[in-house]
């Protein structure tokens, strides 16, 4: 149970400071860290209310790992007044938060990385039956390659199957944009100079 003992007010600065685990604001200057931090994230959106049944199994998987730990964004206001083919950015109104799953672990426990990467999947799998579907969403900053990678064979050349493929992800994080954006690389980067593991295609010449 939270009691107001547990909370505490604070400027958004020092939000990120206390969420990154520095000591100060003069630390987010810093660009070298002293320890090596590791993490896995994925995503989901809620369109509406998990049962409380679902909620208990939640707590339960999360009880199970101290280390793993969610982040609930909460939509509407403002972003759901914009419509969602107005922006690349699709998820607006209809979704009532954006879930982001987290499990993060030290240098001395990278053995354990299986394990903890694993127990992230499944929570993942279980919560399937209460988020959005066909597409399940996902939030694009939560970088999530377990939806899949480009697979460049061919210098970074793009091929119809490429921009096929790129729609496991391209639909969950953009939905019915992804198309439109894939016309845009087209015409913006025709060579594909600018490309990473989930980057978006453009069409073949």
């Amino acid at each position: 149970m939270i009691s107001e003992s547990n909370l505490e007010e604070m400027s958004w600065i020092d939000s990120v400071v206390q969420a990154a685990g520095l000591n100060s604001v003069s630390d987010l200057r810093n660009r070298n860290t002293n320890s090596k931090n590791f993490f896995k994230a994925k995503s989901d959106y809620v369109q509406t209310p998990i049962s409380k049944e679902g909620l208990i199994g939640a707590m339960k998987i999360l009880t199970k790992e101290p280390s793993g730990f969610i982040i609930c964004d909460p939509y509407g206001g403002a972003m759901a007044r914009i419509g969602g083919r107005d922006s690349p950015f699709p998820h607006r109104a209809g979704n009532l938060f954006s879930i982001q799953y987290l499990i993060d672990w030290t240098k001395a426990e990278e053995g354990m990385a299986d394990r903890y990467i694993a127990w992230l999947r499944d929570f993942y799998a279980y919560m399937g039956s209460f988020v959005s579907n066909n597409p399940r969403a996902a939030y694009v900053n939560y970088l999530d390659l377990d939806l899949g990678t480009n697979n460049w064979t061919v210098g970074t050349r793009s091929t119809i199957d490429d921009v096929n493929h790129a729609r496991l992800w391209g639909d969950a994080y953009f939905l019915w944009n992804y198309d439109r954006l894939v016309r845009a690389k087209t015409k913006i980067d025709p060579e594909n100079v600018f490309n990473n593991e989930q980057s978006i295609p453009p069409l073949p010449k």
